[in-house]
């Protein structure tokens, strides 16, 4: 482990947000100052301060609450779509490879036509057809 470390340091730096990010996001009710939705209307748009480390916003809502409540939403729809997009891989890796022939071929030309798109023009395809909303 001490090797790994050494020898990736940027890995471990990598892997130390990616604890804290889920860390944060499991416990955000006892990290978060004040509630998510919490409104402090006297302290309407303040600065940073003691109390409000990130300030306010136009409601009076604590920015840092709401961005340690953020975190939480990040970590469910990231291992939400991981775990969604494993499922369907093995499923339909799992199906093509078991019966084969015109099957398999016919995954294997959908897999490389989705392999050889752009990224971001594929998540501009899947946003247009889909629609915006919080799992999108």
């Amino acid at each position: 482990m001490i090797r790994l470390v050494k020898e990736k340091p940027l890995g471990t730096v990598g892997a130390v947000i990616t604890l804290l990010l889920l860390f944060t996001g499991i416990f955000a009710d006892f990290l978060a100052p004040y509630g998510m939705n919490e409104t402090h209307m006297v302290h309407r748009l303040a600065p940073s301060s003691a109390r409000f480390w990130l300030g306010t916003d136009n409601l009076g809502r604590d920015v840092l609450s709401r961005v340690i409540f953020g975190a939480r939403i990040s970590v469910i729809v990231g291992l939400s779509a991981s775990f969604l997009a494993t499922t369907i891989s093995v499923i339909m890796g799992g199906v093509s490879g078991y019966i084969g022939g015109k099957l398999d071929l016919t995954v294997q030309r959908i897999v490389d036509s989705v392999m050889c798109m752009p990224g971001l023009l594929l998540v501009m395809i899947a946003l247009s057809a889909i629609g915006l909303g919080m799992w999108t």
